[in-house]
């Protein structure tokens, strides 16, 4: 035995050279990472990346064999999983909805709908707190967590319950032209008046008695003359040499009208003519108003007709 190990034998340097190569050979081999790799069978294989998950683990000839996940499913990580995990339902039964659909590699993720926060002691999704009058919703809207309540400052005021609304200021009256009737508070808001103080009218001048009267006057001469230009005018140019009343001024009962050649007498006694039938040409044939065919002479304005 000593003779074959002899440090000239052959054998001896064949032992030292194999021992040093083994060596080199664990030397140069890389280390089995845990992220990406695990050990199998005494030799380090990879992990199946992030998507697909291990359908077989590696064996002395052949690495591990990794599949893609399905439309519904997904990991995340370097993994030796036999199958993909499902992605959430994101229940809108239960107020959820999702955020983020995901994919192959990400999660869905899931959160609560408008109006509702997520609550840790039941693991679910629960209404958010209304804040009472006097107490506004502080903003802004923090997504998926509960409504925090404030008192209303000075100026401004909450009537209703309410997990969104802030606190409103007080109506200016002022500005709308009014002014304040009630002050408001916390809980309601300013009432203004309906309008501003009425102010009193202008002093106007009155119209008295003797302006109406003359007023009155003036109109009936008016009218007398507009009848006489139209008797004139219907007539053919019979020129008027006088008129006289019976009655009032303003309020005549019986006219005459006297031309130069015949005079006409006219009623207003009821029933009988109206003032504007005095300008109808008809109204001469009506019994009792017919003008004298001829007339001997002019008749006078006082007194009968001369001999």
């Amino acid at each position: 035995t000593q003779e074959l190990f002899q440090a000239s034998s052959p054998l001896f340097e064949l032992f030292i050279l194999s021992k040093c190569s083994f060596q080199v050979a664990l030397q140069i081999a890389p280390p089995c990472t845990r992220e990406r790799h695990y050990e199998h069978l005494g030799r380090c294989c990879h992990k199946c990346e992030p998507g697909k998950y291990m359908s077989s683990k590696c064996t002395t000839t052949s690495d591990s064999v990794c599949l893609p996940c399905g439309s519904d499913e997904y990991l995340d990580s370097w993994n030796e999983e036999d199958k993909c995990l499902l992605h959430k339902v994101c229940d809108t039964g239960k107020a959820l909805v999702a955020v983020d659909p995901g994919n192959s590699t990400t999660p869905r993720r899931c959160a609560c709908t408008a109006g509702y926060h997520w609550s840790q002691d039941c693991e679910c999704c629960r209404r958010n707190t209304e804040c009472a009058p006097g107490l506004g919703a502080q903003h802004p809207l923090q997504p998926n967590k509960d409504t925090v309540c404030k008192p209303c400052l000075a100026g401004y005021f909450s009537d209703a319950f309410s997990s969104t609304d802030k606190c409103r200021p007080w109506t200016n009256c002022t500005f709308l032209g009014k002014t304040v009737e009630h002050h408001g508070t916390e809980k309601s808001d300013v009432v203004c008046s309906s309008s501003l103080p009425a102010r009193k009218p202008p002093n106007e001048p009155h119209v008295y008695l003797p302006g109406l009267i003359i007023l009155l006057l003036f109109a009936s001469v008016a009218l007398v003359a507009a009848i006489i230009f139209g008797v004139c005018y219907r007539k053919k140019g019979k020129a008027l040499t006088g008129i006289k009343f019976y009655g009032t001024s303003s309020s005549p009962r019986i006219i005459q009208l006297v031309s130069d050649k015949a005079m006409v007498q006219v009623s207003d006694c009821r029933p009988g003519p109206r003032w504007e039938d005095l300008l109808n040409p008809g109204i001469w044939d009506q019994p009792g108003l017919r003008e004298p065919e001829k007339a001997s002479r002019p008749v006078q304005e006082q007194g009968g007709a001369k001999a």
